[in-house]
C-alpha cells in the first residue's frame, strides 16, 4: 500500500516560540508513517513582529500562499495540516488558507495551539463568530492540546471532529541534571505582561533581600505591545524593568538572552533550580513541558492545559498575583529537598508526553475515521 501524502503549512521558525518549537519536534518526516511536505510559513525577523499587519508581512504571506498552491497542485495530498490562529486577523488568514486547500485534498486537519479560541465565537462580533464557525467546520479534524481544551470549541465544532494531540517533550531534556543546591530562577517565554514577566520583576527585590544568592535567567524576546492577548493589564514592560530592577541596583542579578536555542538553551535549563511562568494565557506551554522534562520544579498559573499536565503538589498562582508568586518562590527557594522532589515528579509526568509517543498520537489523529 502506497504511503499517504501530507502537506503541512505551518511556522517552523526562526524566530522561535512555542508553536515553532513544537512543530519542529513533532514534524520530523523520517519519524512519521506518511510522506510529509512542509511549507515553513515563518518570515518575521523577531517574535515582536508577530501579529502585526505590515506591507512586508502581507507580501510574505502572499508568497507563502503561492508556494502552498504550487505544492498542493503538485503533491495532491491525502491530508492538509495547518495551525489555527486565535485572533480575528489570524482568522481571516485561516479562512483564505483553508479555502485554498479545500479543492486539492480530501482531508483538512487543523491544530489549535492555544487556550482562548472561545473568544472568537462567544461574545465576538457577528462577522468574527460567523467566520470562525465556517472556517473551523470546513476542517475534518480540529486538534487541541488537552481534553480540557476541547471546551473552548463547545458549541462551535461537533465533538466527533475534535481530537487531542499534546505538545511533545523533547528527548534531550530528559538527560539534563539540574543542580538543586543553587538558587537560580529560570523564565522562558516572551518578556511580556501576558507571560507574567512583569509579575516576576515585581517580586525580585524582596526575593533578593531574603536570598542574597538568588539569580534570575530569562530567555525570550521583549514584547512591549501585546497583539494576541489583549485582556492583560496595561503596563509598560520597560518601565517595570526600570523601576524594580535598574533603579534598585539589581541588574547584575539578571541574565537575559534572546534567540537562545540548541546547546545553549539546554545549559540554561540545566543551570536552573526553579522554573517560573506566571502567564495570563497558555494552551500547552512548551517551556513548561521542557522544564518538566528537565526535572525542574515549576511555578505557573492554572491556565490552558497546565492544570491537567502538571502533577499533584505543583505550586500554582493566579495571573498577576505578585504576592502569591513571591510566596511560592520563597517556599521553593527555602527548601532544596522540595525543589528536588517536585522536579522528580515533573520529569516522571513529562514522560507521558515524550516526543515519540506524541508523534504516534499525531499520526493516528491525522487519518482517524478514514
Amino acid at each position: 500500500m502506497a504511503r499517504r501524502e501530507v502537506v503541512a503549512f505551518v511556522p517552523m521558525g526562526p524566530p522561535y516560540a512555542g508553536p515553532e518549537v513544537s512543530n519542529s519536534i513533532l514534524l520530523k518526516p523520517d519519524r512519521l508513517p506518511f510522506n510529509l511536505h512542509i511549507i515553513n510559513t515563518s518570515y518575521q525577523s523577531s517574535n515582536a513582529e508577530k501579529g502585526k499587519l505590515t506591507g512586508r508581512a502581507l507580501l510574505a504571506w502572499l508568497r507563502n500562499l503561492s508556494r502552498l498552491v504550487r505544492t498542493l497542485a503538485t503533491v495532491g495530498p491525502d491530508a492538509f495540516y495547518y495551525n489555527l490562529s486565535a485572533t480575528p486577523l489570524g482568522l481571516v488568514k485561516d479562512f483564505v488558507v483553508i479555502n485554498l486547500a479545500g479543492p486539492f485534498t480530501a482531508r483538512i486537519v487543523a491544530h489549535a495551539r492555544g487556550g482562548h479560541y472561545h473568544r472568537l465565537h462567544r461574545n465576538a462580533p457577528l462577522w468574527v463568530k460567523s467566520l470562525a464557525l465556517w472556517t473551523w467546520n470546513k476542517c475534518h479534524r480540529v486538534l487541541v492540546q488537552s481534553e480540557g481544551l476541547k471546551g473552548q470549541f463547545r458549541g462551535a465544532v461537533p465533538d466527533y471532529k475534535l481530537g487531542v494531540v499534546p505538545n511533545p517533550a523533547p528527548e534531550e531534556f530528559f538527560h539534563l541534571r539540574p543542580d538543586y543546591s543553587r538558587r537560580v530562577v529560570l523564565f522562558v517565554g516572551h518578556r511580556s505582561v501576558a507571560k507574567g514577566w512583569t509579575t516576576l520583576l515585581k517580586v525580585a527585590p524582596d526575593l533578593v533581600k531574603r536570598f542574597p544568592d538568588v539569580r534570575f535567567v530569562a530567555l525570550g524576546t521583549e514584547i512591549e505591545e501585546e497583539t494576541n492577548i489583549t485582556w492583560v493589564p496595561k503596563e509598560s514592560v520597560r518601565e517595570v524593568w526600570e523601576e524594580y530592577v535598574v533603579r534598585r541596583g539589581l541588574r547584575d542579578r539578571f541574565e537575559i538572552g534572546e534567540n537562545v536555542f540548541g546547546e545553549a538553551k539546554l545549559r540554561a535549563y540545566e543551570g536552573a533550580s526553579i522554573f517560573v511562568l506566571p502567564s495570563y494565557s497558555e494552551g500547552f506551554s512548551m517551556a513548561v513541558l521542557e522544564a518538566m522534562a528537565a526535572g525542574l520544579p515549576v511555578i505557573t498559573t492554572r491556565v490552558g492545559a497546565l492544570p491537567e499536565v502538571l502533577p499533584e503538589g505543583t505550586p500554582f498562582v493566579e495571573p498577576g498575583d505578585a504576592r502569591g508568586l513571591g510566596d511560592a518562590l520563597t517556599r521553593l527557594l527555602s527548601d532544596e529537598g522540595l525543589r528536588r522532589e517536585l522536579g522528580r515528579r515533573n520529569r516522571e509526568r513529562a514522560r507521558d508526553f515524550h516526543e515519540d509517543r506524541v508523534r504516534e498520537i499525531f499520526a493516528q489523529e491525522m487519518f482517524k475515521g478514514v
